[in-house]
């Protein structure tokens, strides 16, 4: 696998639509082989009873995520905050949307600024085929407060080449989807 570089980047952007919504930022003047992502929503556990069960003779596991409260949501000429607190667990989605084709594997890193900060953003791969928003995992594994900007970067998106083929996301989570708030057969 070899990295796509940014002038590639910026080309499937503007010709196939690989990511919407990004900042003027991102498409006049990015950094490296990403593109930076921005905090779009911030949501908050309300109440528990997740649970993922492991596949069995009936087909494939149930699942149950939890129950989320959304603390703040990036709109566009506002300048809203959101104070993340010690030792709190929040779920986090971008602005942007990616629309990953079949030959393009998304990864997700976090930006600098956040774990300076106590912030551990969890991450993870995409698989071809995914479309929609981000969901992410956030912490604040610092003793304080830290304040958020809906807006701001959170994290860089780099896209490796696939070799050989790959099979399409069709999963649940297709579009951003923040919960699992009933119980469903996992796919």
């Amino acid at each position: 696998m070899s990295v796509l570089g940014i002038n590639d980047v910026l080309r499937r952007v503007r010709d196939e639509r690989l990511i919407t919504d990004l900042s003027p930022r991102e498409l006049d003047n990015p950094e490296g082989v990403g593109l930076d992502l921005r905090l779009g929503q911030v949501h908050t556990i309300a109440s528990g009873g997740a649970f993922i069960e492991a596949d069995g003779e009936e087909g494939l596991g149930m699942r149950k995520g939890v129950q989320t409260k959304q603390l703040g949501e990036w709109r566009e000429g506002t300048s809203d905050w959101v104070d993340i607190d010690p030792g709190h667990y929040y779920l986090v989605r971008t602005i942007e949307s990616i629309n990953t084709p079949m030959d393009l594997m998304p990864m997700i890193y976090t930006r600098g600024s956040l774990f300076k900060a106590g912030l551990l953003l969890l991450t993870n791969k995409g698989d071809p085929g995914y479309c929609g928003p981000l969901v992410f995992g956030l912490k604040n594994l610092s003793d304080f407060p830290v304040r958020l900007q809906l807006g701001a970067r959170i994290c860089n998106i780099v896209f490796f080449k696939i070799e050989g083929s790959a099979t399409t996301y069709r999963g649940q989570h297709q579009g951003g989807r923040v919960a699992i708030r009933k119980q469903e057969r996992q796919v």
